[in-house]
């Protein structure tokens, strides 16, 4: 089981009749296994709460990323098409794009940054995105008065570019709302990087230092420690 996101969040993922008996479906049989694997703590604790599911029967595995790809040692050849080194020292995100990631919230809180941060920062976004979802990052961006210049969207990227983007990045957020387990994050640090995340769901697990950690739904939470990880070099 990797999450009941859809379940928990009826309105924005089972608004369709199709979609939400096709999920009902799966769920109806899901129930009647004799045992459940999960992907983290906090997807077990929603099996049990949300499915009704005997505890006895719920096994937390958690997860792992691929070490023979996402490490700091990896020789890789630097053929890519993107040129990093344009970047600067940049923050960087990678993942879907979809609401429940909260991008409108860390394109806030890095708007809010002070301007010469700005400049030396570059904000970098890396996944698949949908021409909708391109569409709100773009209209954020205008909203907050933030210039085009100091973001980049990528879009889908290979294994090899993405793993070179973690190695680079100076600071990888992860603002997301909800997550069964988080991989990305745990990819991001696997290679390196210094990471801040939500403190929601199983990002914690994954993470397990509280002081890298936000509450999403904060915008100055965010800004503050996105600032305090640029100034404070020790942290």
């Amino acid at each position: 089981l990797y999450d009941l996101i859809p379940l928990i969040n009826k309105d924005v993922y089972l608004n369709s009749p199709n979609v939400r008996n096709t999920y009902y479906d799966q769920i109806t049989k899901l129930v009647k296994f004799d045992a459940l694997l999960t992907i983290s703590k906090s997807c077990l604790i929603e099996a049990q709460k949300y499915l009704k599911i005997d505890p006895n029967s719920l096994y937390n595995i958690s997860s792992a990323c691929d070490q023979e790809l996402f490490k700091i040692d990896l020789d890789i050849s630097d053929d890519s098409s993107i040129n990093i080194s344009d970047f600067g020292q940049y923050l960087f995100y990678t993942g879907a794009a979809d609401p429940r990631k909260n991008l409108k919230n860390l394109i806030i809180a890095y708007s809010r940054l002070p301007k010469n941060i700005i400049l030396k920062h570059r904000l970098v976004f890396a996944g698949k995105i949908l021409d909708i979802e391109r569409d709100w990052l773009n209209e954020w961006m205008f909203e907050y008065n933030l210039p085009s210049e100091y973001v980049t969207i990528l879009g889908y990227v290979s294994d090899v570019e993405l793993l070179r983007l973690y190695r680079n990045c100076h600071l990888f957020i992860f603002p997301s709302f909800h997550e069964g387990f988080g991989l990305p994050v745990l990819e991001a640090m696997t290679c390196g990087a210094a990471v801040i995340a939500s403190n929601t769901t199983s990002i914690p697990e994954v993470v397990n230092n509280n002081n890298a950690l936000f509450n999403p739904y904060d915008i100055e939470e965010i800004n503050n420690l996105i600032l305090k990880s640029l100034q404070d070099e020790e942290f």
